[in-house]
Order: C-alpha cells, then structure tokens, then sequence
C-alpha cells in the first residue's frame, strides 16, 4: 500500500475513534436516575403511629418554640404549641413547601442559554477517491441579554407567589386548627354544664314522681318533667358528636390521626373572654393587612408577573438569533459553514403584546378588588366583634341575676319558707342562663378568631410567641 493510502486509512481509522468517543464524553458527570417508588402501606402505617408527644416533633418546633420543646411533652397543650406542631406536620404545608422548591428550581433554569441541537453527519460515495463525508452541525439559539434577565424575573416572582401562597396554607390551617379546638372547648364546657342541668332535673323528675305517686299532681306534669330530662340527654348526645368531629378536624389540621388527641388538655383559660385589643394596635394591624396581606401580596405578585409577561412580549416583536456553525469532511475536503438565522415576527407579534397587555389591566383591577375585599373584611370583623362582646355582657348579667335568685332559692329552703322543686327551679334556670352565656361567649371567640384571621396576625395569646419567631426567620 501506497504512503497516501495508508495516511488515508488512518486518518479515516482516527475520524471513527473521534465519533466512537464524542458522544460517551458527552455523558461525564450526567446525573443517575433513582427509583422513588411510593409505599402506601408503609406510609399508612406511619401516619397511623404519630402522635404528639413523639419526640421527633419536639425537635422540629425547637426552632419556633424553645419554651415548649425545653418541657416535653407538655403538660397542657396551648394555641401556641399546637398551632407549631401543625406548622410542621400538616400535610397540605408540605406540599406547599415542596412547590415552593419546585419554583425555586425553576429559578436556575430559566435563566440558562439553552443547549445547542448537535447534528452528526455521514455520507459515502461508493466511486469517488475519498468516499466519506463525516460533518456535524450545531444548532444554537441566543437569546439576547434581555432576554434571559426577564425569564429570570418572571421565575423570581414565581418564586415569591409561592412563598406567599405557603402563607396563605399557613393561616389556612391556622383557621382550621382554631376552629376546631374552639368547638371542642365549647362542647367540653357545655357538657359539664349539661350534667349540671341534668342532674337538677333528674331531680325534680324524682319529686314529682312522689307528688303524681301520692296523687298530689296529675301524670301530666310528670310527662313535661320526663321531656325536658330527655332533651337535656338528646343535648348531651349532641355536645358528644361535635366535640369527636371537632377533635377529628383538629387532628386534621395537626397531621395526626384523632386517636393522637385522646386526653390532651388544651390550655385557653382566656376562651370566650378575649382581652381587649389597644386601638391603636388595632388600627396598625389593619393597616399592615391593607398593605401587605398575603393575598394581596400575592394579587401584587400575579400584577407584576402580567407586567414582566408584556415586557417579554414587546421584546418578542424584535428578531431573535440563531448560530449555526459546523465542520465538514467532505470527501478529502475540510469545510467550516458559519449561518445565521433569525426568526422574523412578521406581525411585529401585535396579537401578543395586546393579549399581555389586558392581563396587565386584569390583574391591575384584581388587585384593587382584593384590597377592597380586605378593607371590607376588617371592618365587619371588628363590627361582628363589639356586637358579640355586647351580647355576652347581657348574657353576663342575666347569669349573675340568676345567680342571685338561686342564692336567694336556696336560703329560702334553709329557711323553710321554699319548697325542694322551687330551688330546684332555681338552679336549672341559672345553669339554662349559664348555658346561653356559654354560647354568647362562643360567638365573641369566633368573632376575635375571625378578626385575626382578616389581620393575618394574633392579637392575643400565646401565638404572639410563635408570630415573633416567624418574623425573625425562625420558620
């Protein structure tokens, strides 16, 4: 063989060996695929032996909750305690929390130049002195600097609507987990005051059996008697079922299953007598919210998006580069073709930009809607609130006039100028009265719990606690 042919032959021979290569280095350092297979069994079984005392919970609130981690488990469970342990166990929050990584991955992605399309080529003519062809062509897209920084913020604002959007899951189960544990306390202390009355009337049913008995009374009276003991059970029964689901809508909000809640004593001496809030912290907090609500907050993101999405439209109207080197061996021939291309928004993409544009207004006006919605909000809360607080002051009152008949009833019988039904009476109308005082009480809870929800901020309680670690990066 010829000293050319053997050349040919081995520059063919190293041509190979570099196409045998190129694409195994592409592949260095490439990521390996890991199998995450879900176990609902096992995951069943899990959720199904949490409980609050597990000390692993213990170490995820240290960082909110020093105090209560320090003395584990608690003796008596506060707003404060149980409110932390949602923040970390509750399910929906992860998933929140799991978006917000998503977003936040999203972030680096965005902002990267994209990859080229490589394109190998091969070509052999079976009669031609060099016979392969071997070429390969890149195919690159370059986005402008322009570009690539709004790609980046609109990530960046993704971003920060999900934060905003866990926040708004946080105060959700906030919510949920308030209401709960308030009808649990409202059901536990109208049960106690149900014994109380049922006792009294259990009573009163045991004297006018004696009176209907010994023929003093017709069997009629003894029926209304025997109707109101069974209301009083029929209540009772009831009181049952709404503390089980709230204690079950609770143990939702924990991320526990319900049995976890079995004899934990909730600590809220303060329930249904809220304290009363300065005015001038009143009117701070609800200029905060008209500010910087997390919904609003999220309405201002969402508007910003709109603007950043008209940016990119407007600059979409411009052309955009394509680089498309590549080498060629054309038949013993070395060839570097160099093209551009641009792609050409014949339309000056008008349709686009007026398409972003009115998502502009609409989230422009969605905006001012939902600050409207909070003004409107805070108003009727605080409204809802001095209402139910004038009711619980009547409801106050006619307890403690009750109260005094009752005392009056009962030295009256000492005296012997009452008979046993007359006292009685007495007690079952002030433990009625005490009853409706509880209710009313009630309502000025939930009308405290409903303000500090439109405020997004606690105004009372062992939540100020937790509030203050979680403004100073505790969470």
């Amino acid at each position: 063989m010829s000293r050319q042919g053997r050349s040919f032959g081995c520059e063919r021979k190293s041509r190979h060996l570099y196409a045998a290569y190129f694409v195994p280095l592409l592949c260095v350092g490439c990521v390996h695929y890991h199998a995450a297979p879900l176990e609902l069994r096992h995951s069943t079984e899990q959720f199904a032996a949490r409980q609050l005392t597990d000390p692993k919970i213990r170490d995820e609130i240290a960082h909110l909750l020093p105090q209560a981690a320090s003395t584990w488990p608690p003796l008596a469970w506060n707003r404060a305690d149980l409110l932390a342990v949602a923040l970390v166990r509750n399910p929906e929050l992860a998933v929140a929390r799991a978006q917000v990584r998503v977003v936040q991955a999203h972030e680096l992605t965005a902002v990267e130049t994209p990859n080229p399309d490589l394109t190998l080529q091969s070509e052999y003519a079976r009669h031609d002195p060099y016979p392969w062809l071997y070429g390969l062509s890149l195919n690159w897209l370059l986005r402008s600097g322009e570009r690539r920084s709004l790609a980046g913020e609109a990530a960046r604002l993704d971003t920060g609507n999900a934060r905003l959007d866990l926040m708004e899951h946080a105060w959700g189960v906030r919510r949920t987990l308030t209401s709960a544990l308030s009808e649990r306390e409202l059901a536990r202390r109208r049960l106690s005051l149900l014994d109380r009355l049922a006792a009294s009337q259990e009573g009163l049913l045991r004297f006018e059996q004696q009176r209907v008995t010994s023929g003093e009374d017709p069997p009629s009276e003894l029926l209304a008697t025997q109707r109101a003991r069974i209301d009083i059970e029929q209540q009772q029964s009831e009181q049952r079922v709404i503390a089980g689901a709230a204690q079950a809508a609770a143990a939702k909000a924990l991320g526990v299953p319900p049995r976890a809640l079995d004899g934990i004593t909730l600590a809220w001496p303060d329930w249904g007598e809220p304290p009363s809030v300065n005015e001038t912290k009143l009117r701070a907090a609800g200029e905060e919210a008209l500010l910087s609500r997390p919904d609003l907050r999220i309405a201002i993101g969402e508007y910003a998006a709109a603007e950043t999405k008209l940016h990119q439209a407007v600059a979409r109207q411009y052309p955009q580069l394509v680089l498309e080197p590549g080498f060629y061996w054309d038949h013993g021939i070395a060839k570097f073709p160099f093209d551009l291309g641009f792609t050409l928004p014949l339309n000056r993409n008008k349709n686009e930009i007026a398409e972003a544009r009115a998502g502009r207004a609409l989230a422009g006006q969605h905006m001012l809607a939902v600050q409207a919605d909070i003004f409107g909000e805070i108003a009727a809360a605080e409204r809802a609130e001095k209402i139910a607080y004038a009711s619980a002051t009547v409801a106050e009152q006619q307890v403690q006039a009750a109260r005094q008949q009752e005392q009056q009833s009962a030295l009256s019988f000492r005296l012997g100028e009452m008979n046993s039904p007359e006292r009685i009476g007495a007690e079952i109308l002030a433990t009625r009265a005490e009853l409706e005082l509880i209710q009313m009480r009630a309502q000025l809870q939930t009308s405290r719990d409903t303000l500090e929800d439109v405020l997004r901020a606690p105004l009372s309680g062992p939540e100020l606690a937790l509030a203050k670690s979680m403004s100073s990066g505790g969470s």
